[in-house]
Formats: structure tokens, C-alpha cells, sequence
């Protein structure tokens, strides 16, 4: 579980990285955080469904497309620039707004590409200290690192070989998370390479 905690309690954002033992949670949360850490461990395997296909994410993706200047407007600043990754090229399928929504403007952005030889990428950006979010991370859960700051990743695969890949970290005032789902076969090792090289590229 990489967020332990996370709520709207004051006008400025904040990230922290606490330690299990030192979090403000029952002691049974903590036994429960504990082992969800443990087995996030390496990869997890999930039956036939727990991973959705191509075709049944490409059904509900949003297929809205919005210029650069719009997207200024919207967001509390300039989205993430992808132009220098893996991401650049690929084909953009949609984008919806994501973190806190307040009528036309919100506080972050989830874009879906459909990559070659991956499959479905999202990536997902928030802004933190414009949204308010109080956000505690677990450090026993960070067990990656994305441009020397820490971070997780979830690699996860499912009885008919699909694979989902999900890295998560902060910058200065985002939270950030790249999320790889790919069809039968795909090998979740490589996936988690990829994200990893597609988060090292990306600008803000």
C-alpha cells in the first residue's frame, strides 16, 4: 500500500514519508499495512479478470483530446511535458482530470497511451499543494527509486499471463504514477523497466 493516509484538511498540500511504526493509526491498520507490504513483494499473482483486457479498457478510456493552452487553464500549473519520453510518440487515446475537480479546472490529469510492444500506459499527475491533500506514504513501501527520490512499484499478473505495472512517486508539489497494463505474455519485468524510463524522462 504506498498512501497511508490522505485527506483535505487544510488550504496548502503536504507529502510526507512516515515510518509504519510511527504512524497515527491503530495498531491492527498497522498489522494490515504491514502485511500488505509483504505481500506486494515481488510480483503478485491475481486469477483470470483481475487484470482487464485491451479491449475492455479501451471501452470505457475517455477519448477526450485537449490543447496545451487548455490544459494551462485547467491546471494549477503546465502539465507534465512527455514529449522527451517513451510517451512522446506513442498514441494518445484520451485524457480526464483527475485529483480535485472544481467545475472546468482540477488539480491533476490522467493521460492513457497505448504504447508499442507495452500496451495501455497511464499516466497521472496531481498537484498537492494546490488541492489541499495531506498525504502520508509508508517508507517500508517505497522499494524503487524514480530520479533519486523514493518511490514504489507493483508489479502484479494475472492466471492467463496479463500483466499490470504501477510506479508511484512525488516531486516538488505532484504526486505522480505511470501504469502499464498489457495482454497475455507480456513480460511484467520489462514493463516495470519501461515505466521506469518513461518517469526518469519526464520534465515539470
Amino acid at each position: 500500500m504506498q498512501v497511508a493516509a490522505q485527506a483535505s484538511t487544510s488550504p496548502v498540500g503536504s507529502y510526507r514519508i512516515v515510518r509504519l511504526a510511527d504512524l497515527d493509526a491503530p495498531d491492527e491498520v498497522k498489522q494490515q499495512l504491514r502485511a500488505d507490504i509483504e505481500q506486494s513483494k515481488g510480483v503478485v499473482q491475481v486469477a483470470e479478470g483481475g487484470i482487464p483486457t485491451q479491449a475492455e479498457m479501451l471501452a470505457a478510456l475517455p477519448r477526450t483530446h485537449r490543447s496545451a493552452s487548455e490544459l494551462r487553464q485547467r491546471l494549477p500549473r503546465p502539465p507534465s511535458t512527455l514529449e522527451g519520453s517513451l510517451l512522446g510518440p506513442a498514441e494518445l487515446i484520451g485524457m480526464e482530470p483527475s485529483g480535485r475537480v472544481d467545475g472546468g479546472t482540477s488539480s491533476g490529469l490522467s493521460r492513457f497511451y497505448r504504447l508499442q510492444g507495452v500496451g495501455i500506459v497511464e499516466f497521472s499527475e496531481n498537484n498537492f499543494i494546490a488541492a489541499g491533500t495531506q498525504i502520508e506514504v509508508i517508507a517500508e513501501a517505497q522499494n524503487t527509486r524514480v530520479n533519486g527520490a523514493p518511490a514504489h512499484i507493483g508489479k502484479t499478473v494475472d492466471s492467463v499471463g496479463r500483466t499490470r505495472v504501477e510506479l508511484a512517486w512525488a516531486g516538488g508539489s505532484k504526486t505522480y504514477s505511470l501504469i502499464a497494463t498489457g495482454e497475455p505474455g507480456s513480460n511484467v519485468e520489462r514493463h516495470a523497466r519501461v515505466l521506469h524510463d518513461i518517469a526518469a524522462a519526464i520534465v515539470d
